[in-house]
């Protein structure tokens, strides 16, 4: 199964999607050519630049023709009609949008095809004037949300979603933000894989499909510069759950600011490699300015490590128990290799016991205090085996952890 899509394209069309993301007051008339150049100027905050053919209005419903998107860096490319409906002008000139229409989105390259149907967001606040000095001066919005997304391969369908649904929460001062990512009805064939190896093995693990669902969710307070990925989590039935956390500390709005004079500077050299480069080097340096203050991840056995000690034990002609004590009895030769004992002590419990009755692993990273991005980096660099102590990393099997983060 091979799946090449064009997936900075999807990227960037869901980052504008993300861009588009109080109440305003209704004016008597609407300027589609001030809506217009609002919305451009808003997007080229984050998405890139946008572009259109023409302009359609009538009465509260405006549709940017043949709109085309242009990436920080990368080539433009066509994302059909947007349509804005429900638009009504506050007197402080920002734009509230009931409902905004995306075309669907299908992307063909050779025999793969990908398609995402019923884009749409509702409840748009487009800014008077964009800045940085609250949330109020980014384009906002209370929700998105897709339709089905299919990918096919030869015209077989290879990978399915019912949808995606983002929802999102402003404080009263625009200064925090929750928000909550979830997919749902995953549909994966692994019978297409293309490695015939790799096609027997999941399916002797017993698994020619994968269904499952994912979430997100998490905050950005823009004063103090906190962004928590309060959960990442991958269901896969039958498999298992993998569960992530993060929070960092910096992410503050002159931060934001910093990095769209550096994507503004990009967009404005003609030289598109250099620009590029230069881009990268400029965000390497702001991202200086981050701290880390936490992290976990945690797998959820559903059966899956049931069914690799089946499989493995096969493999050498043994038993799945008669596996599971040979990689215990293994755990301390493959773990020497480290060179930290202490790292070593942990894994080597937690897998001992995770093994005997497969339940949860969980690794954490929780410093006393918020590391900064540079420390971390000079410890990787200069002494790899430092990080243990410095994130405090602890490693468990079997317990009940809280996957968050620190307030």
């Amino acid at each position: 199964m091979t799946i090449p899509y064009t997936l900075t394209r999807l990227l960037s069309a869901s980052a504008l999607a993300a861009a588009l993301s109080g109440f305003a007051i209704p004016a008597l008339a609407l300027d589609a050519d001030d809506f217009a150049t609002k919305t451009a100027a808003a997007v080229q905050q984050g998405a890139g630049k946008l572009t259109f053919a023409s302009i359609d209005a009538d009465g509260d419903r405006i549709v940017l023709k043949s709109a085309r998107l242009e990436p920080v860096g990368q080539d433009a490319f066509g994302i059909g009609d947007i349509t804005f409906t429900g638009v009504e002008e506050g007197d402080d000139g920002s734009y509230l949008v009931d409902l905004v229409e995306f075309e669907d989105v299908v992307i063909s390259e050779g025999a793969n095809k990908l398609s995402v149907l019923g884009i749409e967001m509702d409840d748009l606040v487009i800014p008077g004037e964009t800045g940085t000095d609250t949330l109020a001066g980014f384009i906002r919005m209370d929700s998105m949300s897709t339709g089905e997304i299919r990918a096919e391969d030869n015209g077989e369908k290879v990978f399915s979603m019912s949808g995606l649904a983002l929802k999102l929460e402003y404080s009263d001062d625009a200064l925090s933000q929750k928000a909550e990512f979830t997919g749902s009805d995953i549909w994966l064939d692994l019978s297409k894989i293309d490695d015939p190896k790799a096609r027997q093995a999941v399916s002797e693990l017993g698994y020619d499909t994968l269904t499952g669902d994912f979430r997100m969710a998490g905050g950005w307070e823009a004063e103090t510069g906190v962004m928590d990925l309060s959960e990442y989590s991958l269901t896969l039935d039958d498999v298992g759950s993998l569960f992530l956390s993060l929070q960092i500390s910096g992410y503050t709005l002159e931060l934001v600011e910093a990095m769209q004079q550096a994507q503004k500077a990009a967009a404005d050299n003609p030289d598109k490699k250099a620009a590029e480069q230069a881009l990268g080097l400029s965000m390497l340096g702001l991202m200086q300015q981050l701290s880390f203050n936490s992290a976990t991840v945690r797998f959820e056995d559903a059966s899956v490590t049931e069914r690799a000690l089946t499989f493995a034990g096969k493999q050498q002609g043994v038993s799945g128990d008669q596996m599971r004590m040979a990689l215990k009895g293994m755990l301390p030769l493959m773990l020497g290799r480290i060179g930290i004992p202490e790292l070593q002590k942990q894994i080597a419990a937690a897998a001992s016991v995770y093994l005997d009755n497969p339940q949860d692993i969980t690794i954490t990273a929780n410093p006393a205090s918020p590391v900064a991005l540079p420390v971390i980096m000079g410890a990787g660099m200069g002494d790899p085996k430092s990080l243990v102590g410095l994130l405090n990393v602890q490693i468990s099997a079997n317990q009940p952890v809280e996957i968050c983060c620190k307030q």
